[in-house]
């Protein structure tokens, strides 16, 4: 859609506190000059497919209030070593570059764009950054701590769902929603990381899931 008809409908939304969602990099100036016009701060606008992000994207990207979804497969795992072949080794650490935007104050949330659909391929690509056609470190300064990691992974979607106080860490007033791990996520060896799964999975206090291993009845 031409800029001059989408800059309108998005000025709308940003009024009625509607939230959009838009793909980098094709919607980031859109969502500058609507907020020039009416603030999106607060709204929490979802940004995503964020192949590389210089450090003035993500200052705006700050500023805005975004959220960030990632698509470290597509981008990382997949796709890395072209983008590194085509923006040059001076751009490597703005390819995926997670620690810059965690470390900014950005709100980071993973995302698989369909496969793999499992969260700890992603959580396994953000603490590796390993392409997978040479096992080559993409960006090895803009790699998560496992727990940096795991906060994104849990609280991170929680807070891109508007659903941070009810869900995404195990607290007081909080659903009782909490699973249990093949291995733990801190402490395994990295590439055990893509293979970690669900023995036992609780929704709202109520098992919804259980391997043979996990024990317990599903339902």
């Amino acid at each position: 859609m031409p800029h001059e008809k989408l800059k309108p409908l998005l000025v709308e939304c940003a009024r009625y506190g509607i939230r959009v969602t838009g793909i980098f990099p094709l919607m980031l100036d859109p969502f500058r000059d609507v907020d020039v016009e009416a603030s999106i701060s607060g709204q929490r606008r979802v940004f995503g497919h964020i192949a590389n992000l210089t450090a003035d994207d993500i200052a705006a990207i700050r500023d805005l209030g975004l959220v960030i979804t990632t698509h470290t497969s597509s981008f990382l795992y997949k796709g890395g070593l072209a983008l590194l072949e085509r923006l040059g080794p001076d751009w490597e650490d703005e390819i995926v570059p997670l620690r810059a935007l965690v470390d900014a104050g950005v709100p980071v949330s993973f995302g698989s764009d369909n496969l793999p659909p499992s969260r700890f391929h992603s959580f396994w690509h953000a603490v590796g950054r390993r392409e997978r056609s040479t096992d080559r470190v993409i960006g090895a300064q803009q790699a998560l701590t496992r727990p940096q990691a795991l906060r994104c992974m849990t609280m991170g979607g929680a807070y891109l769902a508007q659903e941070e106080r009810n869900r995404g860490s195990l607290e007081p007033q909080k659903l009782a929603n909490l699973a249990v791990l093949s291995s733990d996520p801190l402490t395994c060896p990295e590439d055990d990381l893509r293979d970690i799964k669900a023995e036992l999975t609780v929704v709202g206090g109520k098992v919804v899931h259980a391997s043979a291993s996990g024990g317990g009845a599903t339902g």
